[in-house]
């Protein structure tokens, strides 16, 4: 009976399938085929150049990085396949679901799945399923995946502990959020018709731990309030948030559950008088100088609410905004309260690292920013109302998956945007030889750049 028998010589590891025959009284081994090159443990067959064609190139690495973060976050047992289609494209390429079938035909995006076939109607029931189903054990798992790399390399749990919170809008077509909802400015100026969906992430990294999707005609401070108890039950008892979430009543509604907070405050007519008063000269001295990122602030704090609010001033900031003041038209009362600036804290923090927490708390900013920007969120490109509500689901799904892309090649000093720019061109290659008919697969070899990234995603932490 022919076995396959392994033959080392000094340019490598050859396989032969031979047969044993008897001859002169004596077992003989016989070549019946030779079977090719062994490399990393499998049979690489010789062929000649001249009679090679390639039947098929399709992207492979980006695909197979995507597929194994998704799965290292807890994804796939939780999501159909036509769901993490979507995922995946959000990432990769973006194409309108009219257009995917095609697309996809240009991936290893459904063989990776284990998809056979997936059609246009397949996509939009796939938006249908999303949208009816327990959006917050998803939710619930990615939190409970990411939260443990909060602390890495620092913080440890005051870093886990503490969400930073902030509002967006989005625009979109079709039917409203709310019935009879009108057309509404959003915060670039635009008129359109808006949805807003609040975010919550980690302090430190940016890890997305839930989201809410609300009308565009409902008030930021009303948004915290519904969000609140949630943050509660959640475990997490730290708060950064801007001042459009601030109201006197949210402030002691999270004093009543607990939470230590810094909080952007309105400089509304209840503080004007006070900011009026304050002896400017006195405040801009070096012993109140905190050096931020990008700039120098001076600051003072009186008590407030069980806590302490704190007057902060930007020298630079009132040059610009007076000057603008009194092109418009704005008198010296206006303009003595400009440079200024208000943060409520409960926490038991120094001004100045509260102060740097409040300001340099862009985090949340970057991932709307990826999630608008790098993940196309806006426009949203759907007409049903359940479709927009499911295509944010994408995004935030999306989001979690290039958050974790971020936080594994951290050391490479590039965007997970860049990475997967970076990966897009790792192919893989159907090849056929016109002479004997014989037909393989391979992965047209690695840049420097893709292995770094590759083995930084499989890297076990």
């Amino acid at each position: 009976m022919p076995f396959v028998r392994r033959i080392k010589k000094p340019s490598g590891v050859y396989l032969a399938l031979v047969e044993s025959r008897w001859e002169k009284g004596r077992p003989r081994q016989h070549v019946v085929k030779y079977l090719g090159k062994e490399v990393e443990g499998r049979a690489v067959r010789r062929v000649s150049s001249d009679g090679v064609k390639v039947t098929s190139v399709r992207r492979h690495l980006d695909v197979e990085i995507i597929d194994h973060l998704a799965s290292d976050l807890g994804l796939k047992p939780l999501l159909p396949s036509s769901v993490l289609v979507l995922v995946y494209s959000q990432l990769l390429e973006r194409p309108s679901i009219n257009r995917m079938e095609g697309w996809l035909n240009e991936t290893d995006m459904l063989e990776v799945l284990g998809i056979e076939r997936i059609t246009t109607a397949d996509l939009y029931n796939a938006l249908d399923e999303l949208q009816l189903s327990d959006f917050s054990k998803v939710e619930q798992t990615l939190a409970g995946y990411l939260s443990r790399y909060e602390g890495d390399g620092g913080d440890g749990v005051a870093a886990r502990r503490s969400l930073v919170i902030d509002v967006t809008d989005t625009y979109f077509e079709g039917d409203g959020m709310d019935e009879g909802e009108a057309p509404r400015r959003g915060k670039d100026g635009k008129v359109g018709r808006l949805v807003q969906i609040a975010l919550a992430v980690t302090e430190k990294r940016g890890f997305p731990i839930f989201h809410r999707l609300f009308g565009g005609n409902i008030s930021g401070k009303r948004l915290f309030r519904e969000m609140l108890h949630l943050l509660a039950s959640m475990g997490y008892d730290g708060i950064v948030m801007d001042r459009g979430l601030y109201s006197a009543a949210n402030i002691d509604s999270a004093l009543s559950l607990g939470l230590s907070m810094i909080c952007g405050v309105v400089k509304d007519k209840h503080f004007r008088p006070m900011l009026i008063g304050i002896d400017k000269e006195r405040l801009y001295r070096k012993e109140n100088r905190i050096t931020l990122r990008n700039t120098h602030v001076y600051a003072t704090s009186i008590e407030h609410k069980n806590g302490k609010l704190i007057v902060v001033y930007n020298p630079y900031l009132e040059v610009l905004k007076r000057e603008h003041h009194y092109d418009e038209g704005g008198d010296d009362e206006g303009a003595s309260i400009l440079g200024y600036s208000l943060i409520y804290h409960n926490t038991t923090l120094d001004e100045a690292e509260v102060v740097r927490r409040y300001f340099e708390k862009d985090i949340v900013e970057r991932s709307f920013k990826q999630m608008k920007g790098v993940l196309s969120l806006r426009p949203v490109r759907v007409w049903l109302k359940s479709h927009v509500e499911a295509h944010v689901k994408i995004c935030y799904l999306a989001y979690a998956v290039l958050s974790l892309l971020q936080f594994r090649i951290s050391r490479l000093g590039i965007s997970a945007a860049d990475a997967l720019d970076i990966l897009s061109t790792g192919y893989r290659v159907e090849l056929r030889d016109g002479s004997t008919g014989f037909e393989w697969r391979t992965i047209v070899e690695l840049t420097k750049d893709q292995e770094r990234i590759r083995n930084l995603v499989y890297k076990t932490r």
